[in-house]
């Protein structure tokens, strides 16, 4: 039977919680009343992702101008109680009470908070207040097909399917001609050519360089092309190519862990370099895509209704020291599922709230579900 959505209430009433002695503010669309038996949040409805509002069932976001007055308030150590609300149809519905998890260090830059809602809220309330919008139309997953047969366009297709144009920058703001040296591999060559029309892709957090480094270690000299942020690793090819034979336009990759270390640990990765930077192409684009999903660990049969809904991208499991995962795709989603036949665990990446959504369907239990 579906569940009723709490009353509504006015704001009068919603700001009358905070008790005697009430002070109004607003902190960008949000009015915040502070008073003698504690503190009330009124945030607008609405899908602002990263911005302001509803988040998610536990995390509310307020944003706007610095308001100094309210920095007792908004305090994970503040002795009154703070009443989260959200407007609907003219009124305010009750969401509950919070703690502020986050925010500005100063009281001079108070201009954003992070709320933690001590229950989760329902999926209803949820729907109602932070509306899943249509996604629109998403980037296909037909490129799929292409990665036994022809992987460089394979790579293409997901790529320019998957980032939009300019979406960071013009490319001459990223990078320029001559910056890569001569006889690049084939794959390598077609990477920074794509990065040409998709900046984006030399904005990851572990980022491809625009311009490879030539080192040396323990298996002569390479030429490192990607890294991790961290400086904990980092991935090369044998440079110079000693033969132009069909191996050396598509060469083995080397994984260099503590690079900076004396003598550092350099271990072969499964794939040669045209596959490897699919595989690398769609772990970050996963770790950037604004919407995520990821379940707790659960019997890795739980997952075989999956089947029905994503594709396997025939590569090899990515990181296998680490997390293992092996990628799969739908129209505009992502999946990366890392275990064995034993448990598993599942992280999805969209585009668009609403590509998530319809995984609730499957009744997993969430760590993080922005659908």
């Amino acid at each position: 039977m579906p569940q009723k959505l709490p009353p509504l209430i006015t704001e009068a009433a919603a700001l009358a919680v905070a008790g005697v002695g009430l002070h109004r503010y607003e902190m960008g669309p949000a009015v915040i009343g502070a008073g003698a038996d504690g503190t009330v949040v009124i945030v607008e409805s609405g899908d602002n992702p990263g911005v302001s509002g509803v988040q998610d069932a536990t995390n509310v976001l307020v944003h706007g101008d610095a308001v100094t007055a309210l920095r007792p308030r908004l305090d994970f150590r503040s002795p009154w109680p703070l009443h989260v609300f959200a407007r609907l149809d003219g009124d305010c519905l009750p969401l509950g009470t919070a703690l502020c998890r986050g925010g500005s260090s100063t009281p001079d830059h108070l201009h954003h908070a992070r709320l933690e809602l001590d229950k989760p809220l329902t999926r209803e309330v949820l729907d109602a207040v932070r509306p899943v919008p249509e996604p629109g139309p998403v980037p296909g997953a037909d490129w799929v097909g292409l990665v036994e047969s022809d992987l460089i366009r394979a790579l293409e297709a997901f790529v320019l399917g998957w980032f939009p144009a300019g979406a960071a920058g013009s490319i001459g703001e990223r990078t320029n001609e001559g910056e890569q040296p001569d006889n690049l591999p084939g794959a390598l060559t077609a990477f920074y050519s794509l990065a040409r029309l998709r900046p984006a892709v030399l904005g990851f957090h572990n980022p491809v360089l625009q311009q490879p480094q030539r080192t040396s270690g323990p298996f002569g000299d390479r030429l490192v092309f990607a890294v991790d942020a961290e400086g904990i690793r980092d991935w090369s090819i044998a440079w110079p190519p000693k033969t132009r034979t069909p191996s050396e336009n598509d060469p083995r990759v080397w994984l260099t862990e503590d690079p900076s270390m004396d003598d550092p640990e350099t271990s072969p990765e499964e794939e040669p370099l045209s596959r490897f930077l699919l595989q690398f192409t769609l772990y970050e684009a996963m770790n950037i895509a604004p919407y995520q999903a990821r379940t707790y660990c659960m019997p890795s049969p739980c997952i075989a209704p999956l089947r029905s809904v994503l594709r396997p991208v025939p590569l090899s499991p990515f990181l296998p020291t680490y997390t293992g995962e092996r990628f799969s795709v739908a129209p505009g989603l992502l999946a990366a599922i890392s275990g064995d036949e034993k448990e598993a665990v599942v992280t999805f990446s969209a585009l668009h709230r609403a590509t998530l959504t319809p995984l609730l369907a499957h009744g997993y239990r969430w760590i993080r579900f922005d659908g």
